[in-house]
């Protein structure tokens, strides 16, 4: 519904249940599950709802990818515990900038600002120098952690970048398709799998995300 990943809520619930795996695992299998809900949601909200931005998404993807994957990579050798404070910080400003709602004033033709037009015909201008630093040091984290990032990229989005709330959640469709899937391989390369378990949570996971994404469209941005 909300355009994004879920590991905000799945890696809590793998941490107090799966306890029997260890923390770099769990961010694994819970990035595999991302990437494949990001598949689902990225068909839905780009080619039925039409809200996904399609440049201002690859500009980012620029940023996103090499980021995601390093965080990914290197995430094993940082200790669990210091994972875990880094993902309980991230959800703590996610929630304080979506409470907050407000957005910048972008003036159109200023230095950075790109005037864009949604393919369902929504006018806007973003600055995008404000936000590309943001979502990169975003993505470096949540590559670490094991989440898509997409609980803070939307409203840094919405709230830095003067993005419309409904295209900043469309455009992080693909966004998160980028970052889980890049740091799965950093992940992958530096650690093992458990498959069967990986599978059968992502499973149930692109269910959710399909059933979610056909939803969206009967809500508000308020």
């Amino acid at each position: 519904i909300f355009g994004r990943g879920g590991g905000e809520f799945k890696l809590p619930f793998f941490v107090t249940f799966l306890t029997m795996l260890p923390f770099f695992d769990l961010a694994t299998i819970s990035l595999f599950g991302i990437f494949l809900q990001g598949i689902t949601m990225l068909a839905i909200y780009g080619g039925r709802h039409k809200l996904v931005d399609w440049p201002l998404a690859f500009a980012l993807s620029a940023v996103v990818a090499p980021a995601a994957f390093l965080g990914g990579y290197i995430s094993i050798a940082i200790e669990a515990i210091y994972l875990k404070l880094a993902f309980a910080a991230m959800m703590v400003v996610s929630a304080v900038l979506m409470l907050k709602g407000r957005t910048v004033s972008i003036k159109s033709g200023g230095f950075g600002v790109w005037h864009r037009k949604s393919p369902s015909g929504v006018e806007y201008d973003i600055n995008i120098l404000l936000i590309l630093v943001p979502v990169g040091i975003i993505a470096l984290v949540a590559g670490m952690v094991g989440i898509s990032g997409g609980a803070l990229i939307i409203p840094i989005c919405s709230i830095l970048g003067g993005v419309p709330l409904s295209i900043a959640i469309g455009t992080n469709t693909l966004l998160i398709l980028i970052s889980s899937g890049t740091a799965f391989v950093g992940h992958v390369i530096r650690g093992t799998t458990p498959w069967a378990l990986t599978t059968i949570l992502a499973a149930a996971g692109v269910v959710g995300a399909f059933i979610g994404s056909n939803l969206h469209i009967g809500f508000k941005d308020r």
